[in-house]
């Protein structure tokens, strides 16, 4: 196994769904077509899987995203000198249709979040997405369930543990910001209840980062529920941000429900 092919099954276990350039960000290889042939042996191989979507409108062609299989799995675990069972998979043949920007957008913020973390000091545990195989489900009070982008620990500067709970806002162009509101309810609504503790058997509260695709959805959703006298015990809780700032400088783009600056 060449050390491309090894960052690579390596990378597709930690981040399970990855493009050509979310792995080129990770440093599984710097030359694309090089990229490129490996993938395509590993696929070939049955090492690794393979989703297209071809071209949508307004969004041109999507980019493939690859992702671990078992037989991967088995020869990552005999290279590292591991049991198999330490290398998570995506077993089956996974599809989803409209997911494709969500869950995008989900690994571009768990890439950040790692790297941000390996450079100032900080350990990530717990990491916990929606698309791992036992996503996180909260029934919320009133019978609605809640179903977060992601969930896990991050230590503070001062070495504490944040609970951190993670949710990707797209709201296809304008037209979906009553849904994400809703959302960021369910999420108060969790938080004032203590599910999300509950649920991962921990004593202490949890905060949510939210991350928009873009300013104007960021800024509309903030105003709108700093209109709602619920969310002013929490406005220091919720956390947002634009994913273009996530990619970029993770561990400074933050601001609280008032507009604050927020360092983690």
């Amino acid at each position: 196994m060449t050390p491309v092919e090894a960052r690579t099954l390596e990378a597709l276990s930690v981040y399970r769904f990855l493009t050509v350039d979310q792995m080129r960000r990770l440093g599984v290889g710097n030359d694309r077509k090089h990229l490129g042939d490996r993938l395509r042996l590993l696929a070939n191989g049955g090492l690794i899987g393979v989703l297209t979507w071809g071209v949508y409108p307004g969004l041109g062609r999507l980019p493939r995203m690859y992702h671990l299989k078992a037989k991967g799995a088995a020869a990552l675990a005999a290279y590292l000198r591991v049991d198999v069972g330490e290398v998570p998979f995506v077993p089956g043949s996974p599809k989803f249709e409209m997911d494709h920007l969500h869950r995008r957008g989900t690994v571009d913020c768990h890439i950040a979040l790692t790297q941000w973390a390996a450079g100032a000091g900080r350990t990530v545990t717990g990491w916990r997405p929606y698309y791992g195989g036992q996503p996180l489900r909260l029934r919320l009070p009133g019978g609605r369930t809640l179903f977060p982008d992601a969930v896990f620990d991050v230590t503070r500067a001062d070495g504490r543990p944040a609970l951190t709970a993670l949710e990707v806002c797209l709201d296809r162009g304008g037209t979906d910001r009553g849904r994400i509101v809703r959302q960021m309810e369910g999420h108060r609504e969790a938080m004032e209840a203590g599910l999300l503790a509950e649920a991962l058997n921990v004593q202490r509260g949890n905060r949510l980062i939210a991350v928009f695709e873009a300013a104007a959805s960021r800024d509309a959703v903030r105003e709108r529920l700093g209109a709602l006298p619920a969310f002013a015990a929490f406005a220091p809780l919720f956390l947002f941000a634009v994913l273009d700032d996530v990619r970029a400088d993770f561990g400074g783009c933050w601001s609280d429900l008032t507009g604050q600056p927020v360092a983690l």
